[in-house]
């Protein structure tokens, strides 16, 4: 999954972010009308918001060649639990001088169900499918993945990712992870840690662990965090197969986002 970099967003994910809010501005209306009629929880609620990232680290893994990102994302609610949403992030897995993939942008596809199972434990449990509009012949990453996550003790978490084909690679991956986020006290700060481990063995014959620390800071429906992530064991089996290993090491993100 290794293009020249590309600092700002191509005219695909432009148009793609802006069909994203376009849709999400009358419903989001709609649903406070709604809400503001009766004076009751709506069956159906509308989510979603926009991030800036300085670079998008997933799993400890830049996907942007450490340059900046920008994300969307809609979803639709049911008091039942159940919900469906579409995510999209200007990406860039191909280093200078490289041949290019044609990928400028990820967009996703999801079908989840979150609920209490019972007080202080709650699950979360969605099918995601990972789609790469513009890719050459040669460079498909499509996949599909189920993941679940059990929240629990108020602040804590783990889960697990099960791809039967990750990033089109012809095996299978799993990722766990766990981690938990914590409010500082009365500062308005919160602190927020994760480890994961990634199962790549199947299908790019090695494994890694990912490590995530930031600090976190809400005002009002925008947020912000300041993130560290690193890796471990990112060998050249998966620098073969994936990304480069200088995109696995150590670095610093800034994340802003706003949420409606």
């Amino acid at each position: 999954m290794l293009s020249p970099h590309r600092p700002s967003p191509k005219p695909a994910l432009t148009l793609a972010l802006s069909a994203l809010l376009a849709v999400a501005a009358p419903m989001a209306a709609a649903q406070d009308a709604g809400e503001g009629d009766t004076g009751t929880e709506a069956a159906w609620n509308v989510r979603g918001g926009v991030s800036v990232l300085s670079d998008y680290v997933w799993r400890g893994v830049s996907q942007t060649q450490e340059d900046p990102a920008v994300q969307a994302e809609i979803n639709l609610e049911h008091r039942s639990g159940f919900y469906a949403g579409l995510w999209a992030s200007s990406i860039d897995f191909t280093a200078s001088g490289e041949e290019d993939d044609g990928v400028d942008y990820e967009l996703d596809g999801y079908l989840g169900w979150a609920g209490e199972l019972r007080p202080g434990l709650e699950l979360d449990v969605a099918l995601t499918r990972a789609a790469y509009p513009g890719a050459r012949s040669g460079f498909e990453y499509d996949y599909t993945e189920l993941e679940g996550t059990l929240s629990f003790a108020e602040y804590y978490h783990v889960g697990l990712a099960y791809s039967p084909d990750i990033f089109g690679l012809g095996g299978r991956g799993y990722y766990w992870n766990a981690g938990g986020e914590w409010p500082l006290g009365e500062s308005g700060f919160g602190l927020k840690a994760q480890i994961g481990h990634y199962d790549l063995e199947d299908a790019a014959g090695d494994s890694y662990n990912d490590y995530l620390l930031a600090l976190t800071r809400q005002f009002g429906p925008v947020q912000a965090e300041l993130q560290y992530t690193d890796t471990s064991s990112y060998g050249p089996e998966l620098s073969e197969a994936l990304d480069d290993s200088k995109l696995a090491d150590g670095k610093v993100a800034l994340v802003v986002g706003w949420k409606f």
